[in-house]
């Protein structure tokens, strides 16, 4: 296996710097798994990213959509064009190939490219399972010049367990695609099994038992009856890309043609439901663009529960906003009945989900300030980071923009949280990178309505004491925090509210602090928001 990773550290921070173009699934699922030991940055053509920091990262992975083509064949334009681009920029680093290409793309790539330091190392993911399998794969196939594949492979050292397969360009190009086909071929098998025993008034579980039984078959995973016809985003296209790329694809031939012939079952494995709350002070431009990040999420919401303060109804500037996006998403715009601060607008929305018949325990709560704005792939990652690894509680990373970084800034993202991190300062977890169950939101009465401001931490505080929670960091940036300097803010230096908040806050959570953490709190509102306490 390559060196250490704690041989390989090499920039002024201690570690090398990853850059990731294409943030779909293997490009957020890479992230997260790589950003424990180096520093990833990412780029999409999607969003708010700088081609700047690929250019300057120690390494480059290639993780973009390879759909079928016209032709059935994998269309790798889209690496086409990034290639292109490293090529024109002088990009003289590594670049890793991690999408599946179609057989022969690789000795074309590099004839083309010659320049580029190429190799192709796909991914191996369950797509329901993207997270983990990344963190933990059972393989990494690797393909390219001897040194490269070296250098490649140190980026991956914590990756003890898996087996590395070193081959040539189309060995692993057809491996890549063979193991995606030889899904398909079982996922078949067994569909013509429970179909056969059907027809003969057999049981098809007993029937596959007796092949489960045998020494040689590891699991059932594909061999299970009621599996219905294979599909996803990988499985029918490379046993497609393969079948197309020979004149030998009989069995392949054979097995896409039954796939054709089943039925999906009427059930199938379900994410959780979403709600997104937002309350807003009715800030005009700043609450579109809120609104404009949910209706782009690349998985909306069920529901998305607008909350407004005072007595006269919307303003205008809101019923528009919410107007353009009727048949989009369902927005329901409330008056605030609670107190008249943040806490009592997430009371007011709790209450409306439970009204609409949502189900506690299968609801996912997202906050949003009105201010802030999304990552389009947010919900969509977080669900499925709770669906493969189970938290009830999923904490993404934060990108601050303030007058000193108005281009954002990345903010770290804490490895854990206890009570202690939140009893002085925040962790940079605040209300717009929460994503909770519902019903661990019920189990601590919801938000505390006597906290006019610091309601972030408090929830964390509360939520870290509920017995057998379940947290955990999805390590990509996907909440973009407005901090720029306005008076309307709530943590504007004199705002009133902040004031408040902070002395109820430290009244509530005093008696827990040492000598030591009430100084630094003391310290922390006075040098951040002038208050004295």
């Amino acid at each position: 296996m390559a060196q250490d990773i704690n041989e390989t550290r090499e920039n002024g921070n201690g570690l090398l710097t990853v850059g990731i173009i294409g943030m779909g699934s293997v490009g957020s699922a890479t992230t997260h798994a790589l950003s424990r030991y180096h520093t990833c940055v990412g780029f999409d053509i999607v969003g708010k990213y700088s081609w700047d920091d690929i250019l300057s990262a120690d390494i480059a992975f290639i993780c973009v959509p390879t759909p079928i083509g016209k032709d059935d064949r994998l269309d790798c334009s889209a690496i086409d064009i990034v290639l292109e681009d490293l090529n024109k920029s002088s990009y003289d680093k590594l670049v890793v190939i991690k999408s599946t290409v179609a057989v022969g793309y690789m000795e074309r790539a590099v004839d083309r490219f010659p320049h580029l330091r190429l190799v192709y190392m796909p991914e191996f993911l369950r797509e329901r399972n993207c997270y983990s399998w990344c963190m933990d794969p059972d393989r990494i196939l690797v393909s390219g010049k001897p040194q490269d594949i070296e250098e490649a492979l140190r980026y991956f050292s914590w990756a003890r367990n898996a087996e590395i397969l070193r081959m040539s360009h189309a060995d692993a190009e057809i491996g890549k695609l063979a193991h995606n086909a030889f899904i398909a071929v079982k996922v078949s098998f067994t569909n013509e099994m429970e179909a056969i025993s059907v027809e003969h008034g057999a049981d098809p579980e007993k029937v596959m038992s007796v092949i489960w039984a045998d020494r040689r078959v590891k699991c059932r995973e594909h061999l299970t009856p009621g599996l219905g016809p294979y599909g996803g985003k990988c499985v029918p296209k490379d046993t497609k890309e393969l079948m197309m790329a020979s004149t030998k694809g009989w069995l392949l031939k054979a097995t896409e043609t039954l796939n054709q012939n089943i039925e999906r079952p009427a059930w199938s494995p379900s994410l959780r439901k979403v709600a997104v709350v937002v309350p807003t002070l009715e800030r005009g431009g700043l609450l579109e663009r809120a609104l404009a990040s949910i209706a782009a999420q690349t998985r909306h919401p069920e529901i998305v529960v607008l909350v407004y303060d005072g007595e006269n109804g919307p303003s205008k500037e809101t019923v528009t906003a919410v107007a353009s996006y009727k048949g989009v998403l369902d927005i329901r715009i409330l008056r605030n009945t609670h107190a008249q601060n943040l806490s009592g607008a997430v009371n007011t929305a709790l209450e409306e989900l439970l009204r609409s018949g949502a189900e506690p325990a299968d609801w996912f709560v997202s906050f949003l300030d009105d201010d802030d704005w999304y990552d389009r792939r947010y919900i969509e990652n977080c669900l499925k980071f709770a669906h493969d690894l189970g938290p009830e509680w999923v904490i993404s990373g934060l990108v601050r923009y303030d007058d000193t970084h108005p281009e954002g800034l990345r903010q770290v993202i804490p490895e854990q949280i206890t009570v202690g991190d939140f009893i002085v300062g925040n962790p940079n977890v605040q209300g717009s990178n929460l994503f909770v169950l519902l019903s661990r939101l019920l189990q601590v009465g919801g938000f505390d309505e006597n906290l006019p401001s610091t309601t972030d931490r408090d929830i964390c505080i509360r939520l870290l004491k509920v017995e057998g929670i379940k947290v955990d960091m999805l390590r990509n940036h996907l909440v973009h925090h407005d901090a720029h300097t306005r008076s309307d803010r709530l943590s504007h230096p004199g705002s009133e509210k902040k004031a408040a908040g902070l002395v109820a806050f430290y009244g509530k959570y005093g008696q827990m602090m040492d000598e030591s953490q009430r100084a630094a709190f003391k310290d922390r509102a006075n040098r951040l928001f002038s208050v004295e306490l």
